[in-house]
């Protein structure tokens, strides 16, 4: 028997009709859109985004988009069938300051904003029981702070605990000071329970440079130079294994202190001789020699075996030279005689040795060590030492210029996510972000009435410190949380 025509009709218009919706979808799944005014086929791109705070409002050109997949993963948005081109990202919270940009979207391709941050529009400080104090250092446990307080020629440490909201300890020096030397600050030692603090000592009319070796436990301090009967010592530091072992470096030679040893003898201390510098690193310690060598050990104790690993071109007629090492692959050196800085870095394409910088003054690696930052009085720079997929993509070995200012910039330092940098101008706490798409987005977090003041980010706190002047002319510690906690879900 014969079909009908017409269920034949239907048959072969529904078949059709399959193939054609189903060509349409997949077109769509596959990120295809038709142009009616030009009358072609786009294959569109897809734009991701991950804020802080996460529940944020997004516009693109003014509208919202018509997509905004949620990644429950890592708390991300993700918005598809976007046409090339130009455009504007907005986003904004109440209580927030608004986020903008200009983008470009491109075929095929997802542009991904993984650190967008939203500042808020006024934060609430927390002020601490604790006046008149001149300058703060955070111990490595979390809440612990050491704080010196000058009246006229007394310093007076204090040992604050930011939780209980009390000094838990103090130390009185008379007739000394704190050091006037930039580069030197209050050094903890790992397990947060003793100090070390550069000072000059006045006796009559002399003053000398000093450190005092204070213990949490026993409340006791004593200078280092009725320990060695030496003032002549610098770059003291804490052994970052072995309690109550010191290193510094004096008259060109670096030495070993066992604070528990019965008697001091300095000439079995020495572990290395015609050293600039050193610095430890969790794979070892390194040197500076005065010949320019890059020394590295992995065994403090036996620093006379040292290797070498390059050479330095610098002056052999300055000593104020400083060490950062994050690895045997990744050192600095920042000759504070004229600001110029070197850099080492065996990357995973070539191995540079040079001056990346003058005129600079700070520096650091950041977290993955895939980052340097450093900066002049006026500038901030960043420099890359490895490859980054992620985007926004970045090359080994490349110099960019953060942001300038007029003003002198102090307290330069990467943010939790280390793609940010946090700094003050002027008592004003900035921020610049370091994604170059667009431009760089630079704004204030805060102002400050003092102009000169530490500023510290907590990156497992979430909370940003710094000294502030009340009503009454008192300088307070204080605090806001910056930047907003994270959660999973």
């Amino acid at each position: 028997m014969k079909t009908p025509v017409t269920r034949r009709i239907f048959f072969w218009t529904l078949f059709v009709s399959y193939f054609i919706i189903t060509s349409i979808v997949l077109f769509f799944v596959f990120g295809y859109r038709h142009d009616v005014k030009n009358k072609i086929f786009i294959y569109t791109g897809s734009l991701t985004l991950k804020t802080n705070p996460k529940d944020v409002n997004i516009k693109l050109n003014g509208e919202e988009p018509k997509s905004r997949l949620v990644n429950i993963i890592n708390d991300s948005y993700f918005i598809t069938g976007l046409r090339p081109g130009q455009y504007d990202v907005e986003i904004n919270l109440d209580n927030f300051k608004t986020w903008s940009k200009k983008i470009n979207i491109h075929s095929g391709l997802s542009t991904e904003l993984w650190n967008i941050l939203l500042l808020r529009d006024e934060y609430e400080e927390e002020t601490f029981d604790i006046k008149n104090i001149d300058d703060f250092f955070p111990a490595p446990q979390e809440n612990i702070f050491a704080m010196t307080s000058q009246m006229g020629n007394t310093l007076i440490a204090y040992v604050f605990d930011t939780k209980k909201n009390k000094s838990i300890n103090s130390f009185v020096f008379p007739k000394t000071i704190f050091t006037d030397n930039v580069y030197e600050n209050i050094e903890w030692s790992p397990n947060s329970n003793q100090l070390i603090i550069p000072v000059i000592v006045q006796d009559k009319n002399l003053e000398s440079n000093d450190y005092i070796i204070a213990s949490m436990k026993t409340s006791k301090a004593e200078y280092l130079s009725e320990l060695i009967n030496s003032n002549d010592m610098k770059s003291v530091r804490w052994d970052p294994e072995e309690k109550n072992v010191i290193y510094f470096l004096m008259k060109g030679s670096l030495y070993r202190l066992d604070l528990d040893g019965e008697e001091q003898d300095l000439q079995n201390d020495v572990i290395l001789s015609d050293v600039f510098a050193y610095d430890f690193a969790d794979d070892g310690i390194y040197a500076l020699s005065m010949n320019g060598e890059l020394l590295y050990g992995g065994d403090k104790k036996e620093a006379s075996n040292m290797e070498k690993i390059t050479t330095f071109d610098i002056s052999r007629h300055g000593n104020d030279y400083r060490l950062i090492a994050y690895d045997n692959h990744r050192v600095i050196v920042m000759d504070d005689n004229n600001g110029n800085l070197y850099l080492y870095n065996k990357g995973e394409k070539n191995i540079y040795t040079k001056q990346i910088g003058s005129n600079i003054i700070g520096a650091h690696f950041s977290d993955d060590g895939k980052k340097l930052l450093f900066y002049s009085p006026f500038e901030i720079f960043i420099y890359i030492t490895r490859d980054t997929e992620a985007q926004p993509v970045r090359y080994e070995d490349q110099t960019q210029s953060v942001v300038r200012f007029s003003q002198k910039l102090d307290n330069v330092h990467f943010s939790k996510n280390y793609e940010h940098v946090i700094y003050t101008v002027d008592g004003d706490i900035k921020i610049t972000e370091l994604d170059y798409r667009g431009s760089r987005i630079t704004d204030t977090i805060m102002n400050l009435e003092n102009v000169k003041t530490t500023v510290i980010n907590k990156h497992k706190m979430n909370e940003l410190f710094f000294i502030n002047t009340s009503i009454n002319d008192e300088r307070q510690l204080r605090s806001i949380n910056f930047p907003e906690k994270e959660t999973l879900f």
